[in-house]
Formats: structure tokens, C-alpha cells, sequence
């Protein structure tokens, strides 16, 4: 129940920044949903907490990292206050 709580914890801590951020955010309790967060005008977005994530290491020095697997569309990953502040520009 420990990582239950935490996961719980953590996607009401993003739902909270979205929020400040002024955006309108449903979770799904107990991710019943097809994803943790429903965003208006962003869409769904899946909520993960680790003790760490190895992507993390990808960075290396950079803003942004582009992920790609074989035969899958490539995918950005950066810090959630900077993809706020670069969609409200």
C-alpha cells in the first residue's frame, strides 16, 4: 500500500503545478482512466514515481532529451516547469 500512497501523492503533486500553471486537470482516482491526468487542452498524461530513472542520466548537461525506440515515434522528455513555460509563450 506504501507505493500506492506514494503514486497517489505525487500525481496530485502534478496535478497541483498544472493547476498553478492554469490549466483545468481531472485525475482519474485510482487510475481507472486510460491515463492518471486528463489536461484541457493538453490531453492524458501518465504519472510514474521512482526512487530514480535511469533516463534521468541522458541528460547529460542538456535542457531537453529526444528518446527513440526501434520503429516508434521519437518522444521529448523535459522538466514539467519548462514545458509550462514554453506553451504559455
Amino acid at each position: 500500500m506504501k507505493a500506492k500512497a506514494k503514486g497517489s501523492r505525487v500525481e496530485r503533486q502534478v496535478k497541483k503545478i498544472f493547476e498553478e500553471a492554469g490549466f483545468e486537470v481531472i485525475r482519474s482516482a485510482g487510475s481507472f482512466g486510460k491515463a492518471d491526468l486528463e489536461v484541457k487542452n493538453i490531453g492524458s498524461i501518465q504519472v510514474k514515481s521512482r526512487k530514480s530513472f535511469s533516463i534521468l542520466n541522458m541528460f547529460d548537461g542538456a535542457d531537453k532529451l529526444v528518446i527513440k525506440a526501434n520503429r516508434k515515434e521519437p518522444y521529448i522528455v523535459l522538466p514539467l516547469k519548462t514545458y509550462l513555460e514554453e506553451i504559455k509563450k
